[in-house]
């Protein structure tokens, strides 16, 4: 990020991209449909790849996890051919030109999207299953190192509170004031309650921990489709 995710400038950007994700049908100006040439050495036959948004949430909707995916198909006789792969959809994808396709090509698969909608959500769905099964012993480990983390960090501070109520320098008699001799014990009945507090708030905030990772759930939100075509078929109405 070459810019903080706080500054104004992303959040303007943000805002101006969800304006127009949401907008009305025909008000939009943001197209979520293309159709790239790709060489022919990348494919043989015309493609289309949906892109979504996968957010996995915890406990209180907390969000573990986050990311762009990305499945698709070819397209054969103009039919679906069968799902692609996660490598032949990365190879597919980074093999896509900035190259647009002829006006007539694009019509024809505005055509034939319709009969790709159902196997194409399949695929994104199948997509999702794959990466949130794989996510299961990751996320495990998340907990287990963040649970570990905090109790780590609570007894290292009861450690050193208890140091310092032991340390011969502090508990030294020394001559006070009455009033800076209260603020002492005062002192000393708050650092002894705040040891006597953490074995508690290690317990608490582990079970936290625990219930934000628990029953993590998958949610997909369809951003984008991009039609892929090698460039042998780029121009002609021969998809």
């Amino acid at each position: 990020m070459l810019v903080h995710l706080n500054h104004r400038l992303p959040q303007m950007c943000l805002r101006l991209l969800r304006a127009e994700v949401w907008a009305d049908k025909g008000r939009s100006k943001l197209q979520r449909v293309t159709a790239r040439v790709v060489p022919n050495d990348v494919l043989e036959f015309p493609a289309v790849v949906a892109f979504a948004r996968l957010v996995v949430i915890g406990g209180d909707s907390y969000r573990l996890h986050e990311e762009m995916i990305a499945a698709g198909g070819l397209i054969k006789d103009q039919k679906w051919s069968g799902r692609l792969n996660v490598g032949q959809t990365e190879a597919a994808i980074a093999g896509a030109t900035d190259r647009a396709v002829s006006q007539q090509v694009q019509q024809r698969l505005l055509e034939l999207y319709p009969a790709f909608r159902t196997s194409l959500a399949s695929a994104l769905e199948a997509r999702m299953k794959q990466l949130v099964d794989g996510l299961q012993k990751k996320l495990a480990e998340r907990a287990d190192k963040e649970a570990g983390d905090i109790a780590s960090i609570l007894t290292e501070l009861k450690k050193s509170i208890e140091d310092e109520l032991n340390d011969p320098v502090y508990v030294q008699p020394t001559l006070f004031a009455t009033e800076e001799q209260e603020r002492y014990d005062r002192n000393k009945d708050a650092m002894r309650a705040r040891v006597n507090e953490i074995p508690e708030e290690i317990e608490r905030e582990t079970e936290a921990i625990r219930a934000r990772f628990a029953d993590p759930r998958a949610r997909m939100f369809p951003v984008a489709v991009t039609f892929l075509v090698p460039e042998k078929m780029a121009g002609v109405d021969n998809v």
